[in-house]
């Protein structure tokens, strides 16, 4: 019967992320169907393999035997998930105390490691309460005016704590990256991260502005820590640099959906732990 049930929460993940239908949709419109597509069949295949976790090897299920094979596949799935986050709080703490070794500046009212690079490169690293990098050469790159438009930016990403909820959305990422349509959802929640901090930005300084300072960052070509960071450069390839210009220009206005709303539609991926109560030992 696990298997039956561990057969059935991959066919719901599959089919799910292959009914995404992303077009004509406004930017809160893509906030959540990304997130709900994004989210809903990794914590699908979660609830799925801790309730078998729970029910065990032993007894029955519906009239039907449980068996070790489908508990050995639970426990290899919830394996690796939990290696993968220990994975990547390690990866967090290197880049925290890598971090503390740089000097430091106060610049627009905020406090920022400076990166002893040429290469012009600014960020927020780390989790709820990130901390701001700027390098040497984005110093020397823009003057005062664009550097205060990409720090609004990066305030931005400590506004919504961005660092923070991509940790735990990338660790699903990569737990559940052999899924359908996995990369793309990817890439679309960075994008509307950028977005969502161009917009917020804009509320400080001219738009303008920050499009010029985006246009001149992403020229260069910049290596960046791939857990707890968001940076201003961040998914800015040429069509997708094009629409973050394109929603600067038309100072569009770009927020996420709330959280109740999200909540209602994911609340069914805890169907699995409903089906325990009729497993008998």
């Amino acid at each position: 019967m696990h298997t039956i049930m561990i057969v059935i929460g991959l066919f719901g993940a599959v089919i799910i992320r292959c009914a995404r239908s992303p077009q004509g949709l406004s930017y809160t419109q893509r906030w959540q169907q990304t997130l709900f597509y994004f989210l809903f069949p990794p914590l699908l295949l979660l609830m799925t393999a801790m309730a078998v976790f729970c029910m065990g090897t032993q007894g029955r299920m519906l009239g039907l035997e449980t068996g070790y094979w489908s508990y050995g596949l639970t426990l290899g799935f919830l394996g690796s998930a939990i290696a993968v986050l220990c994975w990547q709080f390690d990866q967090g703490a290197r880049s925290s105390r890598k971090l503390s070794q740089y000097p430091t500046t106060s610049i627009s009212d905020s406090i920022a490691h400076i990166l002893p690079t040429s290469l012009p490169y600014s960020a927020q690293i780390g989790g709820w309460n990130s901390k701001l990098v700027i390098s040497e050469g984005l110093f020397s790159l823009l003057d005062s005016a664009h550097l205060n438009a990409v720090i609004a930016h990066e305030k931005a990403h400590l506004y919504y704590r961005d660092t923070f909820w991509f940790f735990w959305l990338g660790w699903l990422y990569r737990i559940t990256a052999w899924l359908p349509n996995s990369a793309a959802l990817w890439e679309e929640l960075l994008l509307l991260r950028e977005l969502r901090a161009d917009w917020k930005a804009t509320q400080t300084v001219d738009s303008l502005l920050l499009a010029e300072s985006l246009i001149t960052v992403v020229n260069y070509t910049v290596q960046y820590p791939q857990v707890g960071c968001a940076a201003l450069s961040c998914t800015a390839n040429k069509s997708r640099l094009e629409e973050r210009i394109e929603a600067l220009i038309n100072e569009e206005e770009v927020v996420a959906p709330p959280v109740v709303t999200l909540g209602k539609e994911l609340v069914w991926a805890l169907t699995p732990l409903i089906t325990m109560p009729w497993h008998q030992c």
